[in-house]
Formats: structure tokens, sequence, C-alpha cells
């Protein structure tokens, strides 16, 4: 049963009372029931908020999850919706993990963004290092 429907059955209670020769009571109910309306008037009205906050949430949520998709098309099944081909796996970046002898600390890097020569900069410490 919802707020206004238990008041409308409180009303109907208080007036089948015949408390109509008692005014202090008439006065008290009159209150109370006034009171009940603008608590439920204020529930209504944060309902309402509820829901349009709700449908800007769904709203809030498809808008990043197609900024998402464009974003990071992998996420998703690849570029422009289609599926990843072998040919797509191919063309990722090769990772390898390392230790900086320096301070310690594990980082990944690119193998084939260094020449051979060429020393690791440490992303943590920013020192360079033979890989």
């Amino acid at each position: 049963m919802s707020a206004r429907e238990r008041i409308a059955y409180l009303r109907g209670l208080i007036e089948g009372q015949n408390v109509a020769d008692n005014a202090s009571m008439t006065k008290f109910h009159e209150a109370l029931l006034g009171a009940l309306d603008s608590i439920a008037e204020e529930l209504d009205d944060i309902a309402g908020s509820q829901d349009d906050l709700r449908e800007y949430v769904e709203d809030l949520e498809d808008d990043l999850m197609e900024l998402r998709s464009e974003l990071e098309p992998g996420l998703t099944g690849g570029h422009c919706g289609h599926a990843m081909s072998s040919d797509d796996e191919e063309d990722e970046e090769e990772y390898e993990a390392t230790t900086c002898p320096l301070c310690g600390k594990d980082f990944f890097y690119r193998p084939d963004a260094y020449d051979e020569d060429e020393d690791l900069l440490c992303p943590h410490c920013g020192e360079p290092f033979k890989g």
C-alpha cells in the first residue's frame, strides 16, 4: 500500500470516529493528516527525482560504453565492430618484463623500441641500465 493510500485509509478511520464535537481532537487530526500529506508529496517528488537520476545514469552509462568502444576497439571485438583476425593479433606490440638492478622494481618495456646497444630507462628511479 502506498503512502497516499495509507493516508486516505487513516483519513477514513478518523472521519468514521465522528469526533466533530471535540474541537481539539478535530484540530489535531487535521494537523496530523496535513503533515502526512506533505510527507507523501515530498516522497513523490523524491521518487520522481530518483527516476530522473536513474534515466540520466543509464544515458551516461550508454555514452561511456560508446566512448569506450571508440577508444578501445579491441574490447568490443575489433575496429568498427568486426571480429579480430589473426592479422590484427600480429600487429599487437610485444612487451617484456624486467627488473631494474638499481632500485629493484619490475616494469614492462617494448624491446623493439630500443636499439640493441641502447640502455633501458627505469620508469621508477629514472636511471639508465643495460637490459
